[in-house]
């Protein structure tokens, strides 16, 4: 009589592994010969052991401690579950505030653009011929040349007397025009009674993220004499006094020496002569002096800082404009990009 493979195969003494071990102690019951195998064997292919035990080398594990260890698993992945959803939520909430800062940003630029267009669409731009600037430095001796007369492009000039007195009556804290050619530096300039008035202000008093070109409130907006700071937000679009940063490029400096400031009384022509980053820390700012001699030496020192070589000679008797904005490259918002201007001469208003 043929005998059955899995009773010959039980009956070898030894037991089998893993889902072996299951069918044979189910095989095991039905063929009736657990007796033929030794107790711990039979104790291990029980029916209640093949339920809540297993075979691991012939060694017994304890069912309590399996359930524990199928426990933490799942603890584990849960924990690493929430782990994941809140690492996913964090990172959404920085995108949606990215998002919308970016968006209020753009907002803000648009909007800012857009008042200074209809600020400028306020008055009609008039044309007029080329004026001669009436230089108010003495000319200083040899080596250096006598310099050529200079004019100034009055019919590039988007303002006319009228319409700086019409900005002066829209509010009296209106100083004067600035322009620099080739160049989105065209915006009229305020002073408050401190620096923060029109920070985020613009000629209307209403807020404006990109705020407005502002004198510093010691200095006097008519005379511009000594060291005159005219302030500046630095904009992504170039908007304001974004388009500074362009003066560090030799090429631009090269050829954006001469800016204009337009009052309703006179046009003072600039020349630009030192260019270079600092820091809030570096007090480039000072307008009180106690001699003439200190205020030749501070001059002289922006000279010194200057990224680009220049061949301006600086007198005590020289007024000098300084243009400032932040540049947060190298020192984050402590960072200033500054230009620097020497007076070069003054015309009536047309």
């Amino acid at each position: 009589m043929k005998k059955d493979k899995n009773q010959l195969k039980l009956k070898t003494g030894k037991p089998p592994f893993g889902s072996r071990a299951l069918r044979a102690g189910k095989d095991a019951e039905r063929l009736n010969i657990l007796p033929e195998w030794p107790e711990k064997y039979r104790r291990n292919l029980s029916t209640e052991a093949i339920g809540m035990k297993k075979l691991e080398g012939f060694k017994e594990v304890d069912a309590e401690k399996l359930r524990r260890k199928r426990a933490e698993k799942e603890r584990k992945k849960r924990r690493s579950k929430i782990v994941y959803i809140a690492v996913q939520s964090v990172l959404i909430a920085v995108m949606l505030f990215a998002v919308a800062k970016l968006g209020e940003n753009y907002k803000s630029n648009v909007a800012g653009k857009e008042h200074q267009q209809q600020i400028r669409e306020l008055t009609g731009r008039t044309s007029a011929p080329q004026v001669y600037v009436t230089p108010d430095r003495e000319v200083p001796p040899y080596p250096m040349a006598t310099p050529k007369r200079i004019e100034y492009p009055a019919d590039e000039f988007t303002k006319t007397r009228e319409d700086l007195l019409f900005y002066k009556n829209m509010n009296s804290d209106f100083q004067f025009w600035l322009y620099i050619p080739d160049s989105q530096v065209d915006y009229y300039v305020m002073q408050g009674k401190t620096n923060d008035d029109y920070l985020r202000r613009d000629i209307t008093g209403e807020y404006n993220h990109s705020g407005c070109l502002f004198l510093d409130y010691r200095n006097n907006g008519k005379t511009m004499e000594g060291h005159t700071i005219i302030y500046g937000h630095t904009m992504n679009d170039l908007s304001m006094f974004g388009e500074l940063r362009d003066y560090m490029e030799q090429d631009y400096y090269d050829t954006h020496r001469y800016f204009y400031t337009l009052s309703p009384d006179t046009v003072t022509m600039w020349r630009v002569f030192s260019v270079y980053i600092t820091t809030v820390d570096e007090y480039y700012i000072e307008t009180y002096f106690r001699t003439p001699t200190d205020y030749l030496d501070y001059i002289n020192g922006f000279k010194n800082s200057s990224m680009h070589p220049t061949d301006t000679v600086l007198v005590e008797t020289d007024d000098v404009l300084t243009l400032s904005t932040c540049y947060r490259l190298y020192h984050g918002a402590d960072g200033r990009l500054v230009v620097h201007a020497v007076k070069v001469g003054t015309s009536p208003m047309f």
